[in-house]
């Protein structure tokens, strides 16, 4: 898991990864969903069928079908990545007689998004176009919500005046803790500029 997360952050944006997951658990779904419609007597489920595994699968093949022959390591052994997607697909398949056999056609159906998603992502097709719109929402939904959350000017994640109220020592501590929450260039200049007054004292 730790090198198909890697291969994502190295290669993708994270929208795509997102897009992809999110795919293939509607992929799984829909799986799930026509087959018992259609084969009623097959699918037993052992607990609720949750659907985050599915775009993990997704994820996975889609990497190896979009990345064949890339050598990843197992050990002392290298072998190209397709390889992975062979083994996982096979190892899945018995789960179709097994007591979560509702589970495994969910995950035959992220195999198949990630399978089509690599496919078409080839020819310039990008299948979870249609899921952009709904990101681009969530995303200026947040950016008004950052906009409108506080005009008023803040040191160390307090009011102003709530923060002038307080000791020295403590608005250093808000301060220094707000860097070990978000980082140096989290601070406002003026934030900067009371640690360095503050350290000259």
């Amino acid at each position: 898991m730790y090198f198909i997360a890697q291969s994502f952050a190295n290669l993708f944006k994270p929208r795509l990864s997102f897009k992809i997951y999110i795919l293939g658990v509607i992929f799984g779904g829909l799986a799930f969903v026509f087959v018992s419609m259609l084969i009623p007597d097959l699918l037993r489920i052992n607990g609720p069928l949750v659907g985050a595994s599915a775009g993990v699968r997704a994820c996975i093949l889609f990497l190896c079908v979009y990345w064949p022959n890339k050598p990843i390591g197992f050990f002392s052994f290298r072998f190209p990545l397709k390889y992975l997607g062979i083994a996982m697909v096979l190892l899945d398949l018995p789960g179709l007689m097994s007591l979560n056999s509702g589970g495994t056609v969910a995950h035959i159906g992220g195999y198949l998004s990630g399978f089509l998603y690599a496919k078409q992502l080839k020819i310039g097709k990008d299948l979870g176009s249609f899921l952009d719109v709904v990101l681009d929402y969530l995303k200026s939904v947040n950016k008004l919500k950052t906009v409108h959350k506080s005009k008023s000017p803040t040191m160390g994640g307090k009011q102003k005046k709530e923060f002038n109220a307080f000791p020295q020592q403590k608005q250093i501590d808000l301060i220094l803790d707000k860097i070990s929450k978000s980082g140096y260039d989290s601070l406002t200049q003026a934030e900067k500029d009371f640690l360095f007054r503050a350290g000259k004292k």
